[in-house]
């Protein structure tokens, strides 16, 4: 289940987030304030490392096969 919060950022944050996004960073700004909370909880020692280590590795993957790689990475090239 994921939960929603709005956050109202200030000109400069939204645009530092759109700016991570078209280097390539991220795939959304949503994603860019999700890793820079992180960074910062970690930069705190909110949390460890490792504990965040281990979430990282319980967290579900989506399961691809070279094949379906392949078909992805052509999808995304014939995108641009």
């Amino acid at each position: 289940m994921k939960a929603g919060m709005a956050v109202k950022l200030e000109r400069a944050e939204k645009d530092i987030l759109g700016k991570m996004v078209e280097a390539g960073l991220f795939q959304s700004k949503n994603e860019a304030a999700r890793a820079a909370i992180i960074k910062y909880a970690l930069d705190l020692g909110i949390f460890s490392p490792n504990t965040l280590w281990n979430r990282i590795i319980r967290h579900k993957r989506r399961k691809v096969t070279p094949a379906q790689l392949k078909k992805d990475i052509e999808a995304v090239e014939d995108e641009i």
